[in-house]
């Protein structure tokens, strides 16, 4: 229903009454836009593949301009064209402070830094070069800060060589929870003990914690061995292997230091100890014969 304006007009020729009612439609402004959404409604429902197509050459436009870097042209010109005055003043990078580097190559940090000297200081973006350096094998942390009006500091912190562990014909440098930080031909690390067998590398912190303390063993390490996933074998100089049980290893390796030193086992002609028993000791000699030895009883 069209609303309805009730006016007064005063007609030129009065009647007895002195005025007369007329009444006007108004259109409702509401009604008539309600009208105008209706349609553009109607038209979207009628033709959804004419809108669809508009959209996706809209989005495609817009992906073009992203994927073919222009966008990102533009951005760095702006930037560019921002950092001039800031350059010119004074803060453009003249000095990169790198510390913390023992076995990352300077040349490799300087080159996931990305950072150019000469640039503005206001272009480094400290997280995003944090995340390149994170990047090199040896950096288990690093802090990325600019110093104004002209400085980039940056410290890394490496992970810390535990054992060489030798898988086949490659040796790698592990960390103490097992991970590998990089492949290596063993000579810049010749002080790490050495480690082998399937399962060695996760399995290995306990047992070198253990033999830390054991100084004439360790004078004669040559490698540990896993055995099965399960056990270990140490490979002593001299062609010697001690075999160790699969329970209670951490007892034997005193046993073992003991019978080096006091006893001088490993000056005879012996290719194989055997501690895995808990009443003998088993000598196998080079020649194949084989001999236990009652285990000494100590209060």
């Amino acid at each position: 229903m069209w609303p309805l304006k009730v006016k007064d007009v005063h007609s030129r020729k009065t009647t007895p009454r002195g005025s007369e009612w007329r009444i006007e439609r108004r259109k409702d402004p509401d009604a008539e836009g309600g009208s105008h959404a209706g349609g553009k409604l109607r038209f979207v429902l009628r033709r959804p593949m004419l809108v669809l197509t508009l959209v996706l050459v809209v989005l495609g436009g817009a992906a073009g301009l992203f994927a073919g870097g222009y966008v990102a042209r533009v951005i760095a010109g702006a930037e560019a064209t921002i950092a001039a005055p800031f350059t010119e003043a004074g803060f453009a990078v003249s000095a990169i402070s790198l510390t913390g580097q023992e076995h990352t190559p300077a040349d490799a940090a300087y080159q996931a830094l990305a950072i150019a000297k000469g640039g503005s200081i206001f272009g480094v973006r400290p997280d995003a070069a944090r995340a390149r350096l994170l990047m090199l094998p040896w950096v288990a942390d690093a802090e990325v800060r600019r110093r104004f009006p002209d400085t980039v500091s940056v410290r890394l912190i490496e992970k810390r060589p535990f054992a060489l562990w030798r898988n086949g014909n490659e040796l790698s440098v592990i960390e103490r929870s097992g991970a590998v930080i990089v492949k290596t031909d063993g000579d810049r690390f010749g002080r790490l003990p050495v480690i082998a067998g399937a399962g060695a590398p996760e399995a290995a912190a306990p047992i070198i914690d253990a033999l830390d303390g054991e100084k004439a063993i360790m004078a004669r390490l040559e490698a540990i061995q896993r055995i099965g996933e399960r056990r270990w074998d140490m490979l002593l100089s001299g062609g010697v292997t001690v075999r160790l049980p699969e329970e209670g290893w951490e007892r034997q390796l005193p046993e073992l230091e003991r019978l080096i030193v006091e006893k001088g086992v490993l000056e005879r002609d012996i290719e194989m100890i055997d501690l895995r028993y808990p009443d003998n000791y088993v000598f196998r000699l080079h020649n194949g014969d084989s001999r236990p030895v009652p285990r000494e009883r100590r209060a």
